[in-house]
């Protein structure tokens, strides 16, 4: 259970940075890195485009991990067995 509300609060600023870059994809490509230009390159468009692509696959990955751990961590546990079932006469 704790694993799977560290992975949600973990899991909210990956979700915000690919929902913003899909939005501004030639912002999010040069994030904390304008400092190296002295005029930020602009993105092609094939390379926005492959962009918007990877971003929807990670966000789609991201989900399908965090409903795997929540089916993980709401699946109970077997029982365990009750040993005097079983007759253990040899």
């Amino acid at each position: 259970m704790a694993l799977l509300f560290i992975a949600i609060i973990l899991s909210i600023p990956a979700y915000g940075f690919l929902i913003w870059s899909l939005y501004e994809p030639d912002e999010a490509a040069f994030f904390l890195d304008k400092w190296r230009y002295k005029e930020v390159p602009e993105l092609s468009d094939l390379q926005k485009k492959l962009n918007k692509i990877a971003n929807i696959v990670l966000i789609i990955l991201l989900t399908i991990v965090l409903i795997a751990l929540a089916i993980d961590a709401f699946t109970p546990e077997p029982p365990i067995p009750d040993m005097e079932e079983y007759d253990w006469d040899y």
